[in-house]
């Protein structure tokens, strides 16, 4: 008998499901901390008991927890969903309590460290919404899900559309039973049998559609200038600290003494006051630079896709080396610049999906006359 194998199919929606819980967990630790240096960091409880906020986290996820096991519907869902990021934002934003004897809040790996898991978390998320592969099963699963909600009242026009799709893969499986009950299904939906509600897009794809037609009316030349002045930006704060040291060290009454003194003053600055940790911020921002430097090389030369790879590739850079090490220095004043860079990633990645004929004209262009083409 040959062995079965284990089918894992990810929720209807849960791409959605994921992007409210990694919202939530964002705008908690941002809300939360800029609440408390604002008040003066209160504490709730007396000379015995101290009601720490990391406490409501684990009640809000006990919560998202059972709701999800309970209820089968799309709005519980998303309301567990929301109720998980809020609980888990509020569960690590004390992790420095429990990774020190002293039990220090303050702890400057605290931040690097709720910071990575964020990162983690939209990892999570890139994974999940990838496209599902050509499976039947899969199709199956998705597809009586669908009808779940169809009976909720939470399908619409689109949703419709894409539970038809599912069963015409379904019925192609090798397995007589799914063939025969995708068959089935198929022609009971076909035949107007499933009750769906007017289309109504999320907030989410309302505000997608909101930017996207800012971004039409913008235009591409003026998108592609945002683009270079972006990486202006990240290419000079990138390098003119590294090649101010450099001018420090070089100068005709420099000294080695002299440079670390400098190197320590500028250190002494961050909120850590580590000499290590800026030096290594400096390396890696340089890096960062050298590369928004190369990017905005190709795209003035007229090979944009090389250049746009270049620009993603120093964004990316810039979040997770550059930002986990300020994260350590300068702790959560370090959220200001996060929120650039994502929000210059968002710009570029948008760029592509708008302009996506952008590659192939400039290989059009490169094989027909040698020469880069004005985009």
């Amino acid at each position: 008998m040959a062995k079965r194998r284990h089918l894992v199919v990810e929720r209807h929606e849960a791409e959605s499901y994921v992007l409210i819980s990694l919202v939530a967990f964002a705008a908690t630790i941002i809300l939360v901390r800029l609440f408390l240096e604002l008040t003066g960091y209160p504490q709730v409880g007396n000379s015995t008991l101290h009601i720490a906020h990391l406490l409501w986290g684990g009640l809000l996820l006990f919560v998202s927890a059972l709701m999800a096991l309970i209820w089968d519907n799309p709005s519980f869902m998303r309301i567990s969903a929301a109720l998980s990021g809020v609980g888990i934002g509020l569960f690590i934003d004390e992790v420095g309590k429990f990774i020190t004897q002293s039990n220090d809040y303050f702890f400057p790996a605290a931040a690097p460290i709720i910071y990575g898991f964020f990162l983690l978390t939209v990892l999570l998320f890139l994974f999940v919404r990838r496209p599902d592969g050509h499976d039947p099963r899969r199709s199956m699963v998705l597809a009586l899900e669908q009808l779940q909600d169809a009976i909720y009242g939470e399908l619409d026009e689109e949703e419709a559309k894409e539970l038809v799709h599912n069963l015409d893969v379904a019925r192609q499986s090798e397995r007589p039973e799914i063939t025969q009950m995708a068959a089935h299904l198929y022609d009971y939906v076909e035949q107007g049998n499933v009750p769906f509600r007017n289309y109504q897009p999320s907030i989410a794809q309302r505000i997608s559609s909101t930017f996207e037609t800012w971004g039409c009316r913008l235009g591409r030349r003026w998108h592609r200038m945002l683009i270079l002045a972006g990486l202006g930006i990240i290419a000079i704060s990138a390098l003119a600290t590294f090649f101010g040291l450099i001018w420090v060290a070089v100068s005709p009454e420099a000294t080695t003494q002299v440079f670390f003194a400098d190197l320590a003053a500028a250190a002494h600055q961050t909120d850590t006051k580590s000499i290590t940790g800026s030096f290594l911020r400096y390396i890696l921002q340089f890096g960062v630079g050298v590369v928004a430097l190369v990017a905005i090389f190709f795209i003035l030369r007229g090979k944009e896709r090389r250049g746009l790879v270049f620009a993603l590739i120093s964004v990316v850079l810039g979040l997770t080396a550059v930002q986990l090490v300020t994260f350590y220095l300068d702790q959560f004043t370090a959220i200001i610049p996060t929120l650039f860079q994502f929000g210059f990633l968002l710009l570029v990645l948008a760029y592509q999906r708008w302009y996506p004929e952008s590659v192939q004209i400039e290989k059009t262009g490169n094989q027909k006359t040698g020469r880069p083409v004005d985009l």
